[in-house]
């Protein structure tokens, strides 16, 4: 018999066309009813904030129930085992750490239990065993009462990131769901990315032409887009901040996603492919030179000098600067110093491997 769940909370698996040339952990989601009619969703703050390539996820949730009863639902948060090309013993680890979910002031207690698929029979998790070619669900189950009136739902949880053959990072969260409540709208969406400082990221525009889009902080939402997977992204240029995206009765037809094409180099394709297949444009993606490549001296100072355009630094030298400002990601920073960038490990040895061979 399968159990049935009144509301759920959904957290479904990433699936990309790359096959096992990947990791695909989880992603996140949102509250919603099976079918529900009166209460609605009339806020939803949502912020995601990523710290060593885990994303942590905090909500507040503001639902109205317009009726003078208290309504008691069973809800189920779903998060789908990893697959793609990890271990089993991953496969059987849940990727969801620090759940927590609070209505009133009070942490909600909940059961873990796992399934091998949505809507199948929910049972311990030590009665499975999931592997990549046999993936299932953990499933958190609890309650939630809904006062007369606005209730507030506070919910945290944190993941690791998913990446693949094109995108270094990337992360998901469910926010179709939205729909299912009375109305089929999110009466008042924010949602906040903060990927930490000096970052290029991507996030795929479903928000609509009424969204305000807006850098707290010091950065810019750039022009410069891209197709993937059938939705057009935007990307993001901060320097210290975060982006806020506003839109007001939001009906969400698709769902969020966001992430880092590349973590060392800003020029990557898929936005730069066609000027770096025609060597019109370096990337620095790997930080490494290639051994049995002979680099020209103006290549080499090109590759060397992107690492500090992408801290800002403001080029004296003509050609530098020009080429630089081709990107919507240089942002010349003027007050900046060479001796007030700190390097990474990666960026010396990667400057020291330039120098070394510019010296031949």
């Amino acid at each position: 018999m399968k159990t049935a769940i009144a509301t759920i909370l959904t957290l479904i698996l990433t699936v990309s066309v790359y096959g096992n040339d990947g990791v695909y952990l989880t992603r996140g989601g949102v509250i919603y009813p099976t079918k529900e009619s009166k209460i609605s969703l009339d806020r939803e703050f949502l912020s995601f904030s990523v710290q060593d390539k885990v994303c942590l996820v905090d909500i507040l949730f503001e639902f109205n129930n317009p009726e003078n009863i208290e309504r008691k639902l069973t809800i189920g948060f779903q998060a789908p085992t990893a697959v793609g090309d990890v271990s089993d013993n991953i496969s059987n680890t849940n990727q969801i750490a620090d759940f927590i979910i609070m209505a009133n002031g009070q942490i909600l207690p909940y059961k873990l239990k796992a399934a091998e698929c949505e809507d199948c029979e929910l049972k311990e998790p030590k009665d499975f065993q999931f592997s990549q070619f046999e993936p299932g669900v953990v499933v958190y189950l609890f309650e939630l009462t809904f006062k007369p009136g606005i209730n507030k739902i506070n919910h945290s949880y944190s993941f690791p990131a998913s990446s693949n053959v094109a995108f270094n990072q990337f992360y998901n969260y469910i926010l179709t769901t939205g729909s299912k409540w009375s109305g089929g709208t999110i009466k008042n969406l924010t949602v906040n990315f903060d990927l930490g400082h000096n970052k290029y990221f991507y996030v795929n525009d479903i928000f609509g032409k009424n969204a305000n889009w807006a850098i707290i902080g010091s950065g810019k939402v750039t022009n410069r887009k891209f197709d993937y997977d059938e939705d057009s992204c935007r990307m993001v240029r901060v320097l210290s901040g975060s982006l806020q995206i506003e839109v007001k009765e939001f009906r969400p037809l698709k769902n969020i996603e966001f992430g880092i094409i590349c973590e060392n180099s800003f020029v990557a394709s898929p936005t730069d492919f066609e000027k770096l297949k025609q060597g019109k444009v370096f990337g620095i993606c790997g930080l490494t030179l290639d051994n049995d490549e002979k680099y020209s001296r103006e290549t080499l100072k090109i590759l060397r000098n992107t690492v500090y355009a992408q801290y800002g630094y403001s080029f004296s030298n003509k050609e530098l600067k020009d080429y630089f400002l081709q990107f919507e990601w240089y942002i010349p920073d003027p007050n900046l110093t060479m001796e007030q960038i700190k390097l990474t490990e990666k960026e010396k040895q990667f400057i020291d491997e330039i120098l070394k061979r510019e010296k031949e």
